[in-house]
């Protein structure tokens, strides 16, 4: 738990800073893409702290590539 709270307080510190001078800017979009990013992080960290097992990107990527690597194959675009 005083992982998951450590790792909050450094990313709204980190935000504290960045997030006013982007939005003075006008970066909006950027705004908006750098909180959907930290949660991410945030929320991945947490579990990482914690013990978690994470799954590995490379097994979705796989898991959803590998039947259109099997039909290309079968067409013949690919050897």
């Amino acid at each position: 738990m005083l992982i998951g709270i450590s790792i909050l307080l450094i990313s709204i510190l980190i935000a504290w800073y960045e997030l006013p001078r982007l939005w003075k800017q006008g970066c909006r979009k950027t705004v908006w893409l750098y909180v959907i990013l930290m949660l991410i992080g945030n929320v991945l960290a947490t579990f990482k702290g914690m013990g978690k097992i994470l799954p590995n990107p490379g097994d979705g990527i796989t898991f959803l590539m590998a039947p259109l690597s099997k039909l290309l194959l079968q067409m013949g675009l690919i050897k």
